[in-house]
Parts: structure tokens; sequence; C-alpha cells
């Protein structure tokens, strides 16, 4: 088969795909610089009350988005997130799609979904090529996915 030009810069799956503790949809991850570009992300369905506890910060800049799951207004998250920041632990309250920004060394978390009405989308991109925390030793990364692909869904089995 002839290879065209920029064939390597088509990724195709399978994706590392995990149901993250607390999540009942599925996520897809690129924390470990599959992309070979300086960024990670994780792509989370979330369709039920979803917490990540353990304040924490970074040695890179992350974007937190929270976008609706309507695809006719994708607004209206349709859900009710809570999210602590800084040393002082600032809560914000989120009812409706938003990008929170957190620069290097901005402790974060906790973060509450405590109101859901319908699944939204959670899409964490960071400007690092390898995703790591600054949590006390022994604490395990919830975001951190297996190093190899997760067993097929029942949907793919069928395929």
């Amino acid at each position: 088969m002839e290879h065209k030009k920029y064939w390597r810069n088509v990724v195709k799956g399978p994706f590392f795909k995990d149901t993250e503790p607390g999540m009942s949809g599925m996520s897809i991850f690129a924390h470990h610089n599959e992309y070979k570009n300086g960024t990670t992300l994780g792509y989370h369905c979330i369709n039920s009350n979803y917490e990540a506890l353990i304040p924490h910060s970074h040695d890179f800049h992350e974007l937190l988005c929270f976008i609706g799951g309507n695809p006719e207004d994708i607004n209206d998250l349709g859900a009710e997130v809570r999210i602590c920041l800084g040393d002082e632990q600032e809560e914000h309250i989120i009812t409706s799609a938003a990008i929170v920004s957190i620069p290097p060394g901005l402790k974060h978390c906790p973060l509450r979904v405590t109101k859901l009405t319908r699944p939204f989308v959670f899409l964490e991109v960071s400007t690092t090529a390898g995703y790591n925390n600054n949590m006390e030793e022994g604490v395990d990364v919830l975001l951190n996915p297996p190093e190899a692909p997760q067993k097929k869904t029942k949907k793919e089995e069928t395929a």
C-alpha cells in the first residue's frame, strides 16, 4: 500500500479507552505524547455525578473545558460543576459551557459534578508532552490511562 506524504499526521484508533473511576461514560486519553506535539488531552463523557477530590497543581498550563452534550446548544451544560482554585480553595460554580484556564503552579480541585440533567463533555488539554502532577507521593493520578488499550467494548466486539 502506498503511503501518502502526510500519512503520519492522521492518527487513527484504537485510542486509549477507559472508564475513569467515578465516570460511567467512556474516555479517550492522549497523556503519553502519542501525537508528538507537546500537548496532552483527555476527552471524558460525563453522564453521572463525578468527583476529583485531591487538590494538585502542574508544571504546565492546563485547560479544563466543560461542553454541553446537546449538539443544538453546546452552551447548555445540563449540569452544575463546582471547582476550587488556589491555595485558598476559592470555589467557582459552572452551569453553562466554560473553559477554566489553569496556569502552571495553580492548585485546583476538588472538582465535583453536583447536579446532572444530561451528559456533557469534560475535555482537558495540557501544554506538555506527558501528563503529571504535583500531588503527594503515593497518590495515583486519576487521569492517567493504562499503558495499553483496554479491552474492546461490547459495541466494538459486535462490529
